[in-house]
Protein backbone atom coordinates (compact mmCIF):
# COMPACT_ATOMS: atom_id res chain seq x y z
CA UNK A 1 0.00 0.00 0.00
CA UNK A 2 1.25 3.49 -0.73
CA UNK A 3 2.94 5.26 2.21
CA UNK A 4 0.87 7.24 4.44
CA UNK A 5 1.80 11.01 4.90
CA UNK A 6 1.04 12.09 8.83
CA UNK A 7 0.98 15.54 10.01
CA UNK A 8 -0.19 16.41 13.64
CA UNK A 9 -1.20 19.85 14.78
CA UNK A 10 -0.88 20.27 18.50
CA UNK A 11 -1.29 22.94 21.70
CA UNK A 12 1.55 22.61 24.36
CA UNK A 13 -1.42 22.09 26.95
CA UNK A 14 -1.79 18.61 25.18
CA UNK A 15 -0.37 15.80 27.60
CA UNK A 16 -0.60 12.79 27.32
CA UNK A 17 -0.79 11.34 30.48
CA UNK A 18 -4.10 13.59 30.74
CA UNK A 19 -6.22 11.80 27.93
CA UNK A 20 -8.51 9.99 30.23
CA UNK A 21 -9.87 13.68 30.46
CA UNK A 22 -10.13 14.17 26.92
CA UNK A 23 -12.53 13.02 24.34
CA UNK A 24 -11.06 11.61 20.81
CA UNK A 25 -13.01 11.40 17.27
CA UNK A 26 -11.81 9.69 14.45
CA UNK A 27 -12.85 10.69 10.84
CA UNK A 28 -12.59 8.67 8.30
CA UNK A 29 -13.04 9.54 4.74
CA UNK A 30 -12.12 8.95 0.82
CA UNK A 31 -8.86 10.74 1.28
CA UNK A 32 -7.67 10.76 4.62
CA UNK A 33 -8.29 9.44 8.50
CA UNK A 34 -8.40 12.62 10.70
CA UNK A 35 -7.86 12.12 14.55
CA UNK A 36 -8.98 14.61 16.94
CA UNK A 37 -8.61 15.16 20.51
CA UNK A 38 -10.61 17.37 22.36
CA UNK A 39 -10.64 19.05 26.37
CA UNK A 40 -14.56 19.02 26.56
CA UNK A 41 -13.94 20.85 30.09
CA UNK A 42 -12.51 23.83 28.32
CA UNK A 43 -14.15 23.90 25.16
CA UNK A 44 -10.42 23.38 23.57
CA UNK A 45 -9.36 21.48 20.75
CA UNK A 46 -5.86 20.20 21.62
CA UNK A 47 -4.96 17.87 18.99
CA UNK A 48 -5.25 17.29 14.95
CA UNK A 49 -3.86 14.59 13.05
CA UNK A 50 -3.97 13.63 9.87
CA UNK A 51 -3.19 10.51 7.48
CA UNK A 52 -3.39 10.95 4.11
CA UNK A 53 -1.77 9.00 0.83
CA UNK A 54 -3.66 10.74 -2.24
CA UNK A 55 -4.37 7.12 -4.46
CA UNK A 56 -5.58 5.10 -1.43
CA UNK A 57 -9.66 4.96 -0.25
CA UNK A 58 -9.51 4.71 3.32
CA UNK A 59 -13.06 3.65 3.44
CA UNK A 60 -12.55 1.06 0.90
CA UNK A 61 -9.57 -1.38 2.69
CA UNK A 62 -9.55 -4.15 3.89
CA UNK A 63 -9.12 -4.86 7.99
CA UNK A 64 -5.94 -5.92 7.41
CA UNK A 65 -4.39 -3.20 5.15
CA UNK A 66 -6.31 -0.97 7.72
CA UNK A 67 -3.90 -2.31 10.67
CA UNK A 68 -1.02 -1.68 8.79
CA UNK A 69 -1.54 1.89 9.38
CA UNK A 70 0.73 2.55 11.96
CA UNK A 71 -0.21 5.91 12.86
CA UNK A 72 -3.52 4.68 12.96
CA UNK A 73 -2.92 2.43 15.49
CA UNK A 74 -1.07 4.49 17.05
CA UNK A 75 -4.28 6.11 17.51
CA UNK A 76 -6.27 3.56 19.55
CA UNK A 77 -3.95 2.79 22.31
CA UNK A 78 -4.74 5.67 24.82
CA UNK A 79 -7.60 5.43 26.91
CA UNK A 80 -9.54 8.09 26.62
CA UNK A 81 -12.76 9.47 28.50
CA UNK A 82 -14.77 9.43 25.67
CA UNK A 83 -14.32 8.14 22.09
CA UNK A 84 -16.50 8.94 18.70
CA UNK A 85 -15.95 7.79 15.14
CA UNK A 86 -17.46 9.82 12.20
CA UNK A 87 -17.69 8.99 8.53
CA UNK A 88 -18.09 10.74 5.29
CA UNK A 89 -19.17 9.54 2.47
CA UNK A 90 -21.75 10.60 -0.38
CA UNK A 91 -23.77 7.41 0.25
CA UNK A 92 -25.67 8.91 2.70
CA UNK A 93 -29.87 9.53 3.42
CA UNK A 94 -31.56 11.82 6.07
CA UNK A 95 -34.66 11.12 7.59
CA UNK A 96 -36.90 12.58 10.19
CA UNK A 97 -36.33 11.01 13.38
CA UNK A 98 -39.67 10.11 13.54
CA UNK A 99 -39.80 8.26 10.71
CA UNK A 100 -36.72 6.24 11.66
CA UNK A 101 -37.50 2.48 11.79
CA UNK A 102 -34.83 0.46 12.78
CA UNK A 103 -35.75 -2.60 11.57
CA UNK A 104 -36.60 -1.22 7.91
CA UNK A 105 -33.37 0.52 8.35
CA UNK A 106 -31.76 -0.84 4.84
CA UNK A 107 -35.39 -0.59 3.40
CA UNK A 108 -35.47 3.49 3.70
CA UNK A 109 -31.60 3.61 3.02
CA UNK A 110 -32.41 1.36 -0.31
CA UNK A 111 -35.01 3.54 -1.83
CA UNK A 112 -32.16 6.02 -2.23
CA UNK A 113 -28.94 4.48 -2.46
CA UNK A 114 -27.50 1.65 -3.64
CA UNK A 115 -26.03 -0.72 -0.80
CA UNK A 116 -22.59 -2.14 -1.09
CA UNK A 117 -21.75 -5.67 -1.33
CA UNK A 118 -20.53 -6.88 2.42
CA UNK A 119 -21.64 -4.21 4.22
CA UNK A 120 -23.49 -2.67 7.22
CA UNK A 121 -26.50 0.02 6.85
CA UNK A 122 -26.21 1.98 10.25
CA UNK A 123 -28.02 5.07 11.56
CA UNK A 124 -27.23 7.81 13.85
CA UNK A 125 -29.23 10.73 15.46
CA UNK A 126 -27.54 14.09 16.87
CA UNK A 127 -29.93 15.93 18.17
CA UNK A 128 -29.75 18.37 15.14
CA UNK A 129 -32.74 19.22 13.19
CA UNK A 130 -34.94 16.09 14.63
CA UNK A 131 -32.92 14.48 11.71
CA UNK A 132 -31.21 10.89 11.63
CA UNK A 133 -29.21 10.15 8.80
CA UNK A 134 -28.53 6.56 6.83
CA UNK A 135 -25.62 5.41 5.80
CA UNK A 136 -23.10 2.56 4.19
CA UNK A 137 -20.02 1.66 5.62
CA UNK A 138 -18.22 -1.81 4.48
CA UNK A 139 -17.48 -4.64 6.55
CA UNK A 140 -13.86 -4.56 6.56
CA UNK A 141 -13.89 -1.04 8.30
CA UNK A 142 -16.74 -1.76 10.45
CA UNK A 143 -14.69 -4.84 12.21
CA UNK A 144 -11.89 -2.24 12.70
CA UNK A 145 -14.00 0.40 14.70
CA UNK A 146 -15.66 -2.42 16.71
CA UNK A 147 -12.68 -4.80 17.77
CA UNK A 148 -10.13 -1.56 18.30
CA UNK A 149 -12.81 0.75 19.62
CA UNK A 150 -15.93 -1.77 21.40
CA UNK A 151 -19.49 0.09 22.10
CA UNK A 152 -17.94 3.47 20.42
CA UNK A 153 -20.73 5.41 18.55
CA UNK A 154 -20.57 5.91 14.82
CA UNK A 155 -22.09 8.68 13.10
CA UNK A 156 -22.09 10.29 9.79
CA UNK A 157 -20.25 13.30 9.16
CA UNK A 158 -23.10 14.75 7.20
CA UNK A 159 -25.55 15.40 10.46
CA UNK A 160 -22.25 17.31 12.25
CA UNK A 161 -21.82 18.98 9.22
CA UNK A 162 -25.21 20.43 9.35
CA UNK A 163 -24.95 21.18 12.97
CA UNK A 164 -21.39 23.48 12.65
CA UNK A 165 -23.30 25.42 10.30
CA UNK A 166 -26.12 25.71 12.39
CA UNK A 167 -24.39 27.25 15.37
CA UNK A 168 -22.61 29.71 13.81
CA UNK A 169 -25.74 31.20 13.60
CA UNK A 170 -25.86 32.81 9.85
CA UNK A 171 -27.48 36.37 9.28
CA UNK A 172 -29.72 36.03 5.45
CA UNK A 173 -29.41 32.69 6.51
CA UNK A 174 -32.10 31.55 3.86
CA UNK A 175 -30.13 33.24 1.33
CA UNK A 176 -26.64 31.13 1.95
CA UNK A 177 -25.72 28.19 0.27
CA UNK A 178 -23.17 25.96 1.92
CA UNK A 179 -20.73 23.38 -0.22
CA UNK A 180 -18.87 21.26 1.83
CA UNK A 181 -16.23 19.52 -0.70
CA UNK A 182 -14.64 16.10 -0.57
CA UNK A 183 -12.77 13.98 -2.48
CA UNK A 184 -14.94 13.06 -5.35
CA UNK A 185 -18.02 14.63 -3.83
CA UNK A 186 -19.72 17.71 -2.38
CA UNK A 187 -22.28 18.23 0.03
CA UNK A 188 -25.19 21.37 -0.63
CA UNK A 189 -26.77 22.51 2.28
CA UNK A 190 -29.14 25.37 2.82
CA UNK A 191 -30.53 26.18 6.24
CA UNK A 192 -33.20 28.61 7.56
CA UNK A 193 -34.00 27.26 11.16
CA UNK A 194 -34.99 24.06 9.39
CA UNK A 195 -33.26 22.07 6.62
CA UNK A 196 -34.30 23.52 3.40
CA UNK A 197 -32.10 21.22 0.88
CA UNK A 198 -29.12 18.93 1.65
CA UNK A 199 -28.24 16.73 -0.79
CA UNK A 200 -24.78 15.29 -1.89
CA UNK A 201 -23.61 15.05 -4.96
CA UNK A 202 -20.50 13.10 -7.09
CA UNK A 203 -18.32 15.45 -9.37
CA UNK A 204 -15.35 15.39 -11.68
CA UNK A 205 -14.89 19.07 -12.38
CA UNK A 206 -15.96 22.32 -11.26
CA UNK A 207 -18.33 22.59 -13.54
CA UNK A 208 -20.41 20.03 -12.13
CA UNK A 209 -20.72 21.88 -8.78
CA UNK A 210 -22.06 24.42 -10.20
CA UNK A 211 -24.33 23.22 -11.82
CA UNK A 212 -25.83 21.15 -8.74
CA UNK A 213 -25.82 24.54 -6.65
CA UNK A 214 -27.37 26.27 -9.13
CA UNK A 215 -30.23 23.55 -9.88
CA UNK A 216 -30.73 23.79 -6.25
CA UNK A 217 -30.96 27.20 -5.64
CA UNK A 218 -33.77 27.55 -8.55
CA UNK A 219 -35.18 25.16 -6.55
CA UNK A 220 -35.41 26.99 -3.20
CA UNK A 221 -36.09 30.10 -4.83
CA UNK A 222 -32.65 32.28 -4.46
CA UNK A 223 -30.82 32.12 -7.44
CA UNK A 224 -31.47 35.77 -7.77
CA UNK A 225 -29.48 36.57 -4.51
CA UNK A 226 -27.47 33.66 -3.24
CA UNK A 227 -24.48 34.02 -0.97
CA UNK A 228 -22.33 30.95 -0.95
CA UNK A 229 -20.05 29.57 2.06
CA UNK A 230 -17.30 27.01 0.92
CA UNK A 231 -15.67 24.75 3.37
CA UNK A 232 -13.11 21.54 2.80
CA UNK A 233 -9.35 20.84 1.74
CA UNK A 234 -10.09 19.96 -1.66
CA UNK A 235 -7.69 21.22 -4.46
CA UNK A 236 -10.51 22.25 -6.27
CA UNK A 237 -11.47 24.85 -3.61
CA UNK A 238 -9.73 27.75 -5.09
CA UNK A 239 -10.48 27.04 -8.95
CA UNK A 240 -14.26 26.90 -7.63
CA UNK A 241 -14.17 29.87 -5.59
CA UNK A 242 -13.24 31.65 -9.00
CA UNK A 243 -16.24 30.34 -10.84
CA UNK A 244 -18.97 30.62 -8.54
CA UNK A 245 -18.42 34.65 -8.80
CA UNK A 246 -19.95 34.35 -12.10
CA UNK A 247 -22.70 33.28 -11.18
CA UNK A 248 -24.04 34.07 -7.43
CA UNK A 249 -24.24 37.12 -5.16
CA UNK A 250 -21.28 36.29 -3.21
CA UNK A 251 -18.82 33.37 -2.26
CA UNK A 252 -17.25 33.77 0.83
CA UNK A 253 -14.91 30.89 2.71
CA UNK A 254 -16.30 29.28 5.96
CA UNK A 255 -14.62 29.36 9.16
CA UNK A 256 -14.51 27.15 12.20
CA UNK A 257 -17.16 27.25 14.85
CA UNK A 258 -16.37 30.05 17.12
CA UNK A 259 -17.26 27.96 20.28
CA UNK A 260 -14.27 26.76 20.95
CA UNK A 261 -10.35 27.42 21.24
CA UNK A 262 -7.24 25.58 18.71
CA UNK A 263 -3.82 25.42 18.89
CA UNK A 264 -2.44 27.92 17.10
CA UNK A 265 -0.90 25.30 14.71
CA UNK A 266 -4.29 25.39 13.21
CA UNK A 267 -2.92 28.71 11.60
CA UNK A 268 -0.90 26.48 9.18
CA UNK A 269 -4.11 26.20 7.02
CA UNK A 270 -7.24 27.83 6.42
CA UNK A 271 -10.14 28.60 8.31
CA UNK A 272 -12.57 26.97 5.95
CA UNK A 273 -10.20 23.73 5.98
CA UNK A 274 -11.57 20.52 8.49
CA UNK A 275 -14.67 22.07 9.43
CA UNK A 276 -16.10 19.14 10.58
CA UNK A 277 -12.93 18.25 12.15
CA UNK A 278 -13.08 21.45 14.02
CA UNK A 279 -16.53 20.69 15.04
CA UNK A 280 -15.66 17.77 16.59
CA UNK A 281 -16.95 19.04 20.13
CA UNK A 282 -20.39 19.38 18.29
CA UNK A 283 -20.33 15.78 17.93
CA UNK A 284 -22.99 14.22 20.32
Amino acid sequence: MQSITNKIYSDNLFQESHTGEYEHTLFFEANHISSVVCDPKNNQVLQLAIFTAPDVNFLLLSYDDLKTIVPLMDCLKPKYKERKVVISSHQVSLVPESLLNVVETEVYYGLNQKIMPMSQVLYCKMHVQQTAALFNVRNELMKLIRFGMPMVDVYHGSLLFIKAVESQGFENASNKMHIQVHAGYVEILNLDQQIKFYNTFTFETETEIVYYLLAAAEHLQISHACDVVLYGNSSHLAELYNLLQKYVRSVQYGIKPKLYTYPLSFKQFGEHQFFNESAALLCV
